[in-house]
């Protein structure tokens, strides 16, 4: 017999409260869900009336003829269900209405959403300045989150005396600032891209506040650090905003960074906002345009200025030619690229340079090698850097497993160049990222005269469940 609306909620909270529960949220395992909760007398047609989730699909996932893998589906359930934030953080979902809540990147870390917190975690790993393991992020996630509020207290009584005299920016702000903008970065390569989003843009207000509130004859070094600290965040936030799939968005963030970075003198700041804008044109095909980009970028930065920047843009340089066809050019810009890199200190350059260590050269390597026709190098390297790459690092390997797609689609290897691209997907899709969709969407279009192909026909399917997820 179906529970009444009263029976129904008491046991929901009984059942939310076992363990076996929460330890299906962790897995994120519908199905189970939905088996406890019809052990416990709740139906799925109460389930599917709660959730929005058809009756049939919900026997699926109980039957385990489908997994659920979509974000939508998981916020279904627990909105629905009315999940309490135990369970919602378990399944790395933000708590509703904006409220704090906590993400899981994956292997079981819970790191805090809140805007104001995720400020705090940013500004403790860029005072920290060296390479912060996610195990240890957890840790300081944990002690920022202990002492958020007297800290928020803190803050805003140093911006509100930096606002009650027009004439004073203190080094300690500033310093702050700088601190926080470098902690994001170093975020961006640890969390999703929506996660850290919204306290970023709050950052960025606040920098905002403070350079209005700052007269124009104020000690000019700190002033021009600060409007340099705004130029590095509104890059990064142009960079996620592509990444979740809002280009308008992203261009209008980096138009901002490009005035900063006049106003401030920072040619460099142009030169970033330049090689983030190319993954926009490269991901359509539009292989010249990114090229085109690439090329203004390195002219406005050197090896004497930014050594790891030169060598990032001069990477992508390569990439892009060799998608053009142009072998002798991708060869020189990866030249270029390798010379400026082994003179670079990529962990103490610039804000966005910090990304580019041995296992992201060794990805443009791949990249570049499989365009030019290089594939068994490229295959080789590919190999050996994905065995040694963490499991966490999801992204990296969902562009090589992309790049090698296309390389054997070229070649017309169409059952390699599916699984290839079926690898890579699911990588992406594990890191709700929208950036890499377009590749995946050329190889699909590469692809798609072979459907009749099993192999190629799981790659298409997979596909349009990850745009339906995503969008």
């Amino acid at each position: 017999m179906a529970l009444d609306q009263r029976d129904l909620r008491e046991t929901l909270e009984g059942v939310f409260a076992r363990q076996d529960m929460y330890e299906a949220c962790q897995r994120r395992d519908v199905g189970m869900m939905v088996r406890i909760l019809s052990k416990y007398g709740i139906t799925q047609g109460q389930i599917a009336g709660l959730t929005g989730i058809a009756q049939g699909r919900l026997s699926e996932y109980k039957r385990g003829r489908r997994q659920a893998e979509d974000l939508a589906t998981f916020e279904k359930v627990a909105d629905g269900l009315s999940m309490p934030a135990r369970l919602r953080q378990a399944m790395g979902l933000t708590a509703p209405g904006g409220m704090q809540g906590t993400a899981n990147p994956g292997n079981g870390l819970q790191l805090p959403t809140d805007t104001f917190d995720l400020q705090l975690l940013a500004e403790a790993i860029g005072k920290r300045g060296d390479d912060v393991k996610r195990r240890e992020m957890l840790g300081m996630a944990a002690k920022v989150s202990a002492t958020a509020m007297a800290a928020q207290s803190e803050v805003w009584e140093q911006l509100d005396y930096a606002l009650g005299d027009s004439m004073v920016l203190s080094e300690a702000t500033v310093r702050e600032m700088e601190a926080r903008t470098a902690g994001f970065h170093r975020l961006e390569e640890m969390l999703p891209g929506n996660v850290i989003f919204r306290g970023l843009s709050v950052h960025i207000k606040e920098v905002s506040t403070l350079l209005r509130g700052s007269a124009e004859h104020s000690k000019k070094g700190l002033r021009n650090r600060l409007i340099t600290t705004a130029g590095e965040s509104c890059v990064l936030a142009g960079w996620i905003a592509s990444d979740m799939g809002s280009t308008a968005t992203a261009r209008n963030f980096y138009d901002t960074a490009e005035r900063a970075a006049k106003e401030a003198g920072d040619p460099a700041i142009v030169a970033c906002a330049y090689g983030y804008r190319s993954y926009i044109p490269s991901g359509k095909g539009n292989h010249g345009r990114a090229r085109a980009l690439l090329g203004n970028a390195l002219e406005l930065v050197s090896d004497s200025i930014s050594p790891a920047t030169v060598a990032w843009l001069a990477a992508r340089h390569a990439e892009e030619s060799g998608a053009l066809g142009d072998n002798v050019t991708a060869l020189r810009s990866w030249h270029q690229a390798e010379d400026a890199f082994h003179i670079a200190d990529t962990a103490d350059d610039r804000v966005w340079t910090r990304f580019l260590d041995e296992n992201r050269l060794d990805s443009f390597r791949i990249s570049t090698y499989s365009k030019i026709g290089k594939l068994e190098e490229a295959e080789e390297a590919a190999r050996l850097m994905i065995a040694r790459l963490p499991e966490l690092d999801k992204k990296r390997t969902a562009i090589i497993l992309g790049d090698l797609a296309s390389a054997h689609l070229v070649r017309g290897s169409v059952t390699e160049a599916a699984r290839l691209a079926r690898e890579g997907l699911a990588a992406s899709r594990d890191i709700e990222s929208a950036i890499w969709m377009p590749r995946f969407d050329v190889l699909a279009q590469g692809l798609r005269r072979w459907q009749h192909q099993q192999a190629v026909r799981a790659f298409l399917e997979n596909l349009a469940k990850a745009k339906s997820g995503l969008a």
